[in-house]
This record gives C-alpha cells, sequence and structure tokens, in this order.
C-alpha cells in the first residue's frame, strides 16, 4: 500500500496503538510502502487512508503506464468532476478494499482463489503422492499463479475472449520493470506503450461484453463472490462505481482495470 507523507505521520505517531506486530514503511526508491502483519490492523490504517488522495507518484503511474485519459486524471487530480464524483472515486479505491478484503470476504475471496489454484495445479498433471519434473519452477508459478490471481478477479470468460491476455501481460510487466518515476513520459519503453495499448483493448472488449451495462454487475447480498463472465464481486463493485462517474469512459475503466491487473 502506497502511503502520502501525511499517512506516513499519522502511523508513526500512532504505532502504540498496534502493539508488537505494527504496519511499517520501506522505502523502495522515491515511493515508500506500508506494510500491514495483521489483518486485525487493515481497519484502522484503512482509517487514515480514506483522508488521502492519489499522491503524484500514483497520478504519474495512471498516466504513464496505464493509460488514463486526460479527464479522467483531472479528476483523479482534485481538478474536475463533482464532490460525488470524488467521493465515489475514493469509495471505489479505498473503502471497497475494506470491504472486501477483511473479515468473512477476505476468507470468501481467498477460497475462491485457493479453488482456482487447486483445479490449475489439477489440470497441469499433478497427481498425489508422485514428483512432478518441472524445468523451470520460476516461469512455471509466474504464469501459474498470475493466471489463477487473474481469474479470481477478473472471471475465466476473460480469457477466452482475450486469448493473448497472459502473453500480453507478461510483456507488459517486464519491460515497465525499469519504469522510473519523475522522467520523462518519453523514457516510457515504447514497447511497453504498444503492448499497454492492446492490453486496454482486450480488456476494453471485455468490459463491454459483460459490464457494459449500467445494471450489469452482480452485487446484490445473495449473489456470488465470483462470477466466471463478470469476475470477482469486488472488481464489479469497483467498476459499477466508477461506470457511474460521468467523466470516466470505457478507456478510463480499462487503465483501472489494467492498474488492479498489475498491482
Amino acid at each position: 500500500m502506497c502511503q502520502s507523507s501525511t499517512s506516513m505521520r499519522t502511523l508513526r505517531g500512532n504505532r502504540q496503538d498496534y502493539g508488537e506486530f505494527g504496519p511499517f514503511f520501506v522505502n523502495a526508491g522515491p515511493q515508500p510502502f506500508l506494510v500491514v502483519r495483521d489483518p486485525k490492523h487493515v481497519n484502522k490504517v484503512s482509517n487514515v487512508s480514506r483522508q488521502i488522495t492519489p499522491a503524484a507518484f500514483r497520478l504519474e503511474l495512471f498516466d504513464k503506464v496505464y493509460g488514463l485519459p486526460a479527464a479522467a486524471l483531472n479528476l483523479y487530480a482534485g481538478k474536475a468532476g463533482s464532490g460525488a464524483d470524488l467521493k465515489d472515486l475514493q469509495y471505489a479505491h479505498v473503502t471497497l478494499i475494506e470491504k472486501h478484503f477483511t473479515g468473512s470476504m477476505l476468507l470468501n475471496n481467498s477460497e475462491t482463489y485457493i479453488s482456482i489454484l487447486s483445479d490449475n495445479l489439477h489440470n497441469k498433471m499433478f497427481q498425489v503422492g508422485s514428483w512432478t519434473q518441472i524445468e523451470d519452477t520460476w516461469a512455471f508459478l509466474r504464469q501459474v499463479v498470475t493466471r489463477c490471481i487473474l481469474t479470481s478477479i477478473f472471471g475465466s470468460d476473460l480469457f477466452k475472449q482475450y486469448s493473448s491476455v497472459m502473453k500480453d501481460y507478461s510483456e507488459f510487466s517486464d519491460t515497465i520493470e525499469g519504469f522510473v518515476p519523475g522522467l520523462p513520459r518519453y523514457w516510457v519503453p515504447g514497447a511497453a506503450t504498444q503492448v499497454r495499448d492492446r492490453l486496454l483493448t482486450g480488456i476494453e472488449k471485455w468490459l463491454r461484453a459483460n459490464l457494459g451495462g449500467s445494471e450489469s454487475a452482480r452485487i446484490a447480498d445473495e449473489d456470488p463472490t465470483w462470477d466466471a463472465n463478470k469476475g470477482s464481486k469486488f472488481f464489479q463493485e469497483r467498476d459499477h462505481v466508477l461506470s457511474n462517474i460521468d467523466i470516466l469512459d470505457m478507456k478510463a475503466r480499462a487503465a483501472e482495470a489494467l492498474s488492479i491487473m498489475h498491482e
């Protein structure tokens, strides 16, 4: 979780509230990241984060890496949109994470991921009680785990409609590995921009097919945690909130989906 200097001061000032296993910051280049070690502390940290607007670092990522349109960037920077729009944006970026990744919802999401991972490993012909030879363990785990994570968030239909999503995402991840915040736009590798645009096009096509209507998200209490076509209830609700902000068009929603995919 990236944090602004304001939240750093607030959390450091309240460390005694967290006990022995309190959260701590790790400086990764120009951006500090918060590591939360106890699930019980998520709510406390989220209460601090509620008051945080996107930092310059996040805006730069959405602009140069994820390809968020200019109008949407102005909204994220607080330079456009109504008070209701900004409230909805905060709800999508902060409140929904707390809602879906704490308590019983976190357990449900974890069980969904474990089930998908188990099925994928079974399909790879792993047998209980015997050994399976893997020539490149890192490449294997990266491929399988990444696919399972994406399936648990976006659903399995994404891979049917956009068959090269794993290939494109792997290339995108590799090409932006050396991205350094603060450098001019031309320092972003051209290959990264090209594959990002392919990702945005593929994700947008999937969004239009499965979450294109205003009432297409299945987010009622009685709806399942995960849908093969529409993805997790977390993603559906997040996209539903964003779709009701007029400034955010389908390309902006695709860029938001890409940010979740990568982060």
